[in-house]
């Protein structure tokens, strides 16, 4: 059984391209803390099962993953939001949030610097996520360029050159 860490109220943001590794990253913090993740693709994902379109989910899932963290942060508990947030409206709500409930806000950012293994993790990637679509090697260069430089001090993690184990203990030090 591994033990749990304990940390004050805080949000977690976890941010990076598809194929970053966030992912997983936010599964193992979960773990380790004791704190639910709250990730746009699973909501994305039920979204589209209740018969929404694919072109209408993108800022309603976060604004789902907003109202679940907002509740969970009123609560004092902590949460983890595993979500791309490439642009500076997604990444403002969260500053708001944990403004509102004057609690820490820990951006970590993943990147996969090596391109031929992020480009292996994007076209070989199967997820459990019911109605997940997968991106294409071309979607994902389209969304590199659209991807905003974060302003905010943050964790950055190249998840190509660390092991899980080792970017899942710098994380825990970032986040407490």
């Amino acid at each position: 059984m591994t033990e749990i860490t304990k940390i004050s109220p805080t949000l977690i943001v976890l941010s990076g391209l598809p194929g970053s590794g966030k992912t997983v990253l936010a599964e193992s913090l979960s773990r380790s803390l004791g704190v639910p993740i709250f990730s746009i693709d699973a909501i994305e994902a039920a979204m589209w099962r209740a018969g929404l379109a694919k072109t209408e989910t993108g800022t309603a899932a976060y604004e789902v993953a907003q109202a679940l963290a907002d509740e969970h942060l009123r609560l004092r508990h902590s949460v983890i939001v595993d979500a791309v947030n490439a642009g500076e409206a997604p990444r403002s709500a969260w500053r708001n949030l944990a403004a509102k409930h004057r609690i820490s806000l820990k951006i970590i950012e993943c990147v996969c610097a090596d391109e031929t293994m992020h480009r292996q993790r994007i076209e070989t990637r199967v997820r459990s996520i019911a109605r997940t679509h997968e991106l294409t090697w071309a979607s994902l260069l389209q969304r590199r360029a659209e991807y905003e430089t974060w302003s905010d001090p943050r964790l950055v993690l190249d998840t190509s050159r660390t092991s899980p184990a080792q970017l899942l203990t710098q994380a825990l030090n970032y986040t407490r």
